[in-house]
């Protein structure tokens, strides 16, 4: 005979199914469900697989069975219970290697708020383990997935804002094709702990050229952000551009962003027109 709360998580109605992980948790014999529970971490509804994972963290504090039963969860057939499984494995314990494929895999899939959580602990695993670094360069710069790359973009904003590759895949991706993934670019390049001239100049350029209106507004407030911080690494004609662009721009919003901008740089304000 089932039990009633195995039913009830392989049931029909998602608030039943999340409502009975919740319980899982806190039966005094909740050893029993962990299979259950890795299950319901590829449920189709996102509650339900959030508090499924939730039941595990509760349980795996005390229980290492809970550690065993995702291992094989991460190599499985289902990609959203591969990023479950993945997912609640670094809530257990630091993340390390064993989560790469899963947290690489999530960063391309359709769900906005795994792509984040993925970059998220990617950024944490590569606090610990070296290998990370290259592994995100290497996708920043060759996936062909653009969703991917953007990701990773985020990741080496994060995770190496000082190291001069990651200054080059940014660099690269402020010129990618990919509309998205060059405005990630952009915005990533103003993290930059020591950016080198070819950052400044391209933010220049962007600023004076981009066919994206977004773009040439990232690029105005990339450079008040690196030039207030360091004025003397501004390139010759980055306070001419952010002028043109104040005053002249046909994008209000990019007006806008110029005259941010130049307020940091200690610009003087626009005389006032007069009649």
């Amino acid at each position: 005979m089932t039990h009633p709360l195995l039913e009830r998580l392989a049931g029909s109605d998602p608030d039943d199914r999340r409502a009975a992980c919740a319980e899982a948790a806190r039966d005094p014999s909740a050893v029993l469900w962990i299979e259950a529970l890795v299950e319901a971490l590829g449920d189709p509804d996102k509650a339900v697989a959030r508090a499924a994972s939730d039941a595990l963290a509760t349980i795996g504090r005390t229980a290492p069975e809970v550690g065993a039963a995702l291992r094989p969860a991460l190599h499985g057939d289902d990609p959203m219970r591969r990023w479950g499984a993945a997912f609640t494995t670094a809530r257990l314990e630091p993340p390390s290697e064993k989560l790469l494929p899963a947290l690489v895999e999530a960063l391309g899939l359709p769900d906005g708020d795994v792509r984040w959580a993925a970059a998220k602990i990617l950024v944490e695993t590569g606090r610990l383990v070296d290998s990370v670094l290259p592994l995100l360069l290497g996708l920043a710069r060759g996936c062909e997935a653009p969703v991917v790359r953007r990701m990773a973009t985020y990741c080496l904003r994060e995770l190496a804002p000082d190291r001069p590759e990651s200054a080059a895949a940014l660099l690269e991706a402020s010129r990618d094709e990919d509309l998205a993934l060059r405005r990630a670019g952009l915005t990533a390049l103003a993290s930059l702990m020591e950016p080198p001239p070819a950052v400044l100049e391209r933010l220049v350029e962007a600023l004076a050229g981009d066919p994206d209106p977004a773009s040439r507004r990232i690029a105005a407030a990339a450079l008040g952000e690196v030039g207030a911080a360091r004025r003397e690494a501004l390139p010759a004609g980055a306070m001419a551009a952010l002028q043109r662009a104040r005053a002249s721009a046909p994008d209000c919003d990019l007006r806008a962003a110029a005259t941010r901008a130049l307020e940091r740089l200690g610009a003087p304000q626009r005389s006032a027109s007069r009649d």
